[in-house]
């Protein structure tokens, strides 16, 4: 779950509206009034749980031509943040993504509009396993490591919390670093996905809280009528 602030908690408490904005690094920042839409999409369950992958996220924009050059492989940072009629809490950032592909038209109002698509860093783990610290056996914990220095992104530290048996992972030869972080996942139950910051992100099964039936809010709190939490 991401980190909010205090005065995130607050706003969200009672009536209040959520506002959007996009970073495309090297280019500016566009607020909610230049985007018609902003949509982002990781497909870690299926009908099913992804268990022992390493799922790629993606995302979608369609804004007014902000007539600027964008260089090939744009970092686009999405942000989102809560407000109400008095206060603003703090941009949330929402996945780091690059310019897969990108289109300009012009719409029905006789707008310039550019659709970008793009995906996150795990599409660049798509390579074959070559490294320089690691020659032998490893432990989990240093494969994932070394794999997220090579594709240049950090680790959250949640994934280090959850890799606690320090399974042996032979010399991957042969492998890509994607297939190696599925097997690591599926020695814990789980995938690999990219947190909103950008961060190599192990996702377990395990870390699901015991079946209560209890009813609950957006942030997993149990909902009380009376100071008595309600059954489903």
């Amino acid at each position: 779950m991401q980190a909010t602030s205090a005065l995130y908690q607050s706003i969200i408490a009672d009536d209040h509206w959520f506002e959007t904005r996009l970073i495309i690094d090297g280019v500016g920042t566009f607020p909610e009034r230049q985007l018609f839409a902003v949509s982002t999409q990781l497909q870690m369950f299926q009908g099913s749980p992804t268990l022992g992958a390493a799922v790629a996220g993606e995302i979608s924009v369609k804004m007014l031509d902000p007539g600027e050059s964008i260089p090939n492989m744009a970092t686009l940072r999405p942000q989102v943040r809560a407000c109400n009629a008095t206060r603003q809490s703090e941009w949330l950032p929402q996945g780091v993504y690059m310019i897969d592909t990108r289109e300009r038209s012009v719409n029905e109002s006789g707008l310039s509009v550019l659709t970008l698509h793009g995906f996150d860093a795990m599409l660049k783990t798509e390579q074959a396993f070559e490294s320089s610290t690691i020659t032998g056996d490893s432990t989990d914990a240093q494969m994932v490591a070394e794999i997220a220095s090579i594709i240049g992104v950090g680790v959250d530290e949640r994934t280090y919390a959850l890799m606690d048996k320090a399974y042996t992972i032979p010399l991957p030869t042969g492998y890509t670093l994607r297939e190696v972080l599925g097997y690591i996942a599926s020695m814990y139950v789980g995938c690999f996905i990219m947190n909103e910051a950008g961060e190599l992100r192990l996702v377990s099964m395990l870390e699901l809280p015991p079946e209560t039936n209890y009813l609950i809010d957006q942030d997993g709190d149990t909902i009380t009528f009376g100071g008595d939490r309600i059954l489903v």
